[in-house]
């Protein structure tokens, strides 16, 4: 048998075979260390040395202790040089358990935590009765951490013989046990176990004329503890060796470290956002309150209530979620989250099953199972309630005063928790209203962020009255498109007219089935009404019949039918067939209108994402301001121009790419919104208008809309033409400018005439227009006259 290893199994006579959880937990780290390259030798003589030096030193040398030394010398002295052949253990095992009860007192042998080794060696040849009753259970989960890395063990191990040779041969101090985490794990807990090394009874023997050392050689190793090969050059591996035995010690650390990565993970971005982490941060504030069957539950809430904000938190996790929109509802104003959040006190109910005055809350709690609970109140700084932390477990007293003590111990950090979380939702929510529904648009943000900094400065400085700076874009290039639904108005009414006529027509027949059944004067009156108003909406439709209507609808014939259905089962049946088939919000038949709204609504939503899409891929090229509104049908705005970037990298060449961009995706909108007709309740097709205005124009952040605007009397004229052109006619005809399947460009001079040509040649090129290209002379308009346009078809 090889002098340098000791296997794992040669010991078992020894170490009974029921260890199989501690074997199977050291072997495995035993192979991630593999074997450390020094020689070592499992011996008791570090052990009877130093207690003969002990013993001399007190004058104990005539001592039965020492005498029964001495003769354990004699009787056995293999035990006491380098053990070759575990046999030697078993040979003599009443020798080998009196030197261990020497080391290991028996009465601490059921409590301590403890393992006998040969130097370095993972696998032991005696535990004590307690790692056997831990470790030896093969329902539990055992697993090992080496500062979070097992890779790092066997560099540890190694590190730690480096540093005992240099503690015993260069007058050094250092520290050698390893940072070695031992998790327990069963189905109810999970504890934590910090190895402790014992080197006391070994003696590192020197081979060959010790290397010298400076300290500055010394202090390096230690400065790179992770370079072996550094550590094997200053001691290298064939120059010691190590006698004697090590002691392992696991001393229980679960409750601090627990508290540790209860902190950690508390710190963490949305550390109580996810359901996820709630259940992990559950596990960590089980193990540290040591109750296995805890529940927690955490919610963010705000009292008093008029705090409350308007949007909800995603931090919804309390026991009663499911069962409460609102813990603080004031119905519940007796029950204990209540009292909670009104105290700002932590609440302790050790039996709830026997509390007086129960609300339906504390109801609800026990039909879950909850027997004992604690909630605390979770503040910001200052003291405003903010959220509710609370605990929970099955059993009455599950929960008491010490629990109690503890978990006060770690509300503070769900304080802090909650409070950032809440925070960085606001802060995603303002993100979310900035991006979709204010005109501060991304590409513009540092002029605002610029400008609020130099407020700062000027509040900081102590000047008064201090207000930001305007904030206004010089000559910036416009670029207008619409992509507007043919005939919405006409469309809009018919299928209001169609909804209120099916709406009339279906209520007169309920009414006349009624009227057959009851005799009942003032309903044929009302039969008469709703006659002549089918009759006039068939005639003709304007804008106030709508309204009309549906007041009769509501205010009168509904009533009615009401009262009669109330007082007369027999026409229950029909009255509820009707109602059924009107709209649940709107009380009336909504269904051509509904099959309008929705065409319209999937229609803008698809032009908006193109162009939305379109944006992103432009402001990689040239970051630029861009707006959209949606009615029947998009407009967008771009605005293009030095003033708007932050470095000076526009030239003339980048107006001319959006321009053309501009015309290639009023083409493409066409084809899209005509792909989709399949898909649309109602079929609608869409016409594009492009205004090219080639002067430049200021625009100004209007701090009371919170938009953007044109800025000056003379660029007002553009916003004046750019909401007339869409209504243009033909000069001398009626025919409308904007067309199914077309895309028209209004322009004021001829050069923007010669431009736009170019680039309708170049789509025709590229296949996306058909037939020929119109030239055209619009009609005079309010405020403008001389507008020309051209308009081609999309292939």
């Amino acid at each position: 048998m090889s002098k340098e290893i000791v296997r794992e199994n040669d010991t078992q006579n020894l170490v009974p075979e029921k260890n199989s959880g501690l074997k199977h937990l050291f072997s495995t780290m035993r192979s991630e260390v593999n074997q450390i390259p020094y020689a070592s030798y499992l011996s008791f003589g570090p052990l009877f040395e130093h207690m003969k030096q002990n013993m001399s030193k007190n004058g104990l040398e005539h001592t039965p202790l020492f005498q029964s030394g001495q003769q354990f010398l004699q009787q056995a002295p293999e035990l006491f040089q380098a053990i070759e052949d575990p046999e030697v253990l078993n040979e003599n095992r009443e020798l080998v358990q009196i030197m261990i009860n020497a080391v290991l007192p028996p009465i601490a042998q059921q409590s301590q935590l403890a393992k006998l080794s040969r130097p370095f060696d993972m696998q032991g040849f005696y535990e004590t009765e307690a790692v056997k009753t831990l470790m030896n259970d093969d329902s539990k989960n055992i697993k090992y951490e080496v500062n979070r890395s097992q890779e790092m063990l066997a560099c540890v191990v190694l590190v730690s013989a480096g540093s005992l040779i240099l503690n015993r041969h260069y007058d050094q101090n250092i520290e050698i046990t390893p940072p070695v985490l031992i998790s327990v794990e069963d189905e109810e807990h999970k504890r934590y176990f910090r190895l402790n090394l014992d080197s006391t009874f070994v003696k590192v023997e020197t081979l060959k004329p010790l290397k010298a050392l400076s300290q500055k050689q010394i202090n390096n190793l230690l400065s790179n503890i992770y370079d072996v090969e550094a550590w094997m050059a200053a001691l290298p591996a064939e120059n010691f060796a190590f006698h004697g035995f090590v002691i392992s010690n696991l001393i229980e650390i679960t409750e601090e470290e627990s508290l540790s990565r209860l902190k950690q993970g508390l710190l963490q971005r949305n550390a109580i956002v996810s359901r996820e982490n709630i259940q992990e941060i559950e596990n960590l504030v089980k193990n540290y309150l040591g109750v296995p069957d805890l529940r927690m539950g955490i919610t963010a809430l705000d009292y008093p209530r008029e705090r409350a904000i308007t949007h909800k938190y995603k931090i919804r996790f309390n026991f009663l979620a499911k069962e409460l929109d609102d813990l603080l509802d004031e119905n519940f104003k007796e029950s204990i989250y209540y009292k909670v959040s009104h105290y700002k006190e932590v609440l302790l109910i050790e039996d709830l099953a026997n509390k007086k005055n129960l609300t339906s809350v504390e109801d609800l709690l026990l039909e879950k199972g909850i027997h004992s609970i604690i909630v605390a109140p979770l503040m910001d700084s200052e003291e405003n309630v903010i959220g509710i932390l609370e605990i929970a477990s099955p059993k009455a007293f599950g929960l008491h005063s010490f629990t109690e003590i503890k978990f006060k111990e770690i509300i503070s950090l769900f304080n802090i928790a909650m409070e950032r979380s809440r925070r960085e939702i606001d802060n995603q929510i303002e993100a979310i209203i900035r991006e979709q529904f204010t005109d501060i648009h991304p590409s513009v943000e540092w002029r605002f962020i610029e400008a609020s900094y130099n407020l700062l400065e000027k509040r900081e400085a102590g000047e008064k009255q201090t207000v930001v700076e305007p904030i206004i874009f010089e000559e910036v290039y416009p670029l207008y498109g619409q992509s507007d639904i043919v005939g919405s108005s006409q469309v809009r009414n018919h299928s209001i007219q169609k909804d209120l006529v099916e709406n009339l027509t279906s209520v007169k027949k309920l009414m006349d089935k009624v009227a057959q059944a009851l005799n009942f004067p003032l309903l044929r009156k009302y039969i008469m009404d709703v006659e002549h108003a089918i009759q006039d909406l068939k005639d003709e439709f304007n804008s106030n019949d709508e309204s009309r209507i549906v007041d009769l609808l509501h205010q009168t014939i509904h009533p009615l039918l009401n009262t009669l259905q109330a007082r007369h089962s027999e026409i229950r049946p029909s009255v509820e067939r009707y109602f059924l088939r009107l709209d649940p919000d709107l009380g009336i038949i909504y269904q051509a209108r509904k099959a309008y709204e929705d065409s319209v609504l999937q229609i803008n939503n698809a032009i908006g994402d193109y162009l939305d899409q379109q944006n992103e891929i432009a402001q990689q090229i040239l970051p630029h301001y861009y707006t959209k509104y949606k009615t029947d049908g998009v407009e967008y705005d771009l605005y293009v121009g030095r003033s708007l970037l932050k470095s000076n990298e526009y030239c003339e060449m980048h107006l001319k790419n959006f321009r053309l961009q501009q015309l290639i995706d009023m083409a493409n909108i066409t084809k899209l919104v005509r792909g989709l007709q399949d898909q649309l309740p109602l079929k609608l097709t869409t016409a594009q208008l492009l205004f090219a205005y080639t002067n430049t124009l200021s625009i100004r952040f209007r701090e009371d809309e919170k938009q953007f605007d044109v800025d000056g009397a003379y660029n007002v004229r553009y916003e004046i033409l750019k909401k007339r052109i869409d209504k243009a006619v033909i000069a001398g005809t009626t025919e409308r400018l904007t067309q199914a399947d077309k895309v028209a460009i209004v322009y004021l001079q001829e050069k923007d005439r010669q431009e736009y040509l170019d680039y309708i040649k170049y789509l025709k090129h590229e296949g996306l227009v058909e037939g020929e290209i119109e030239d055209l002379t619009l009609g005079k308009l309010q405020g403008a006259q001389g507008l020309k346009a051209l308009r081609f078809t999309v292939s």
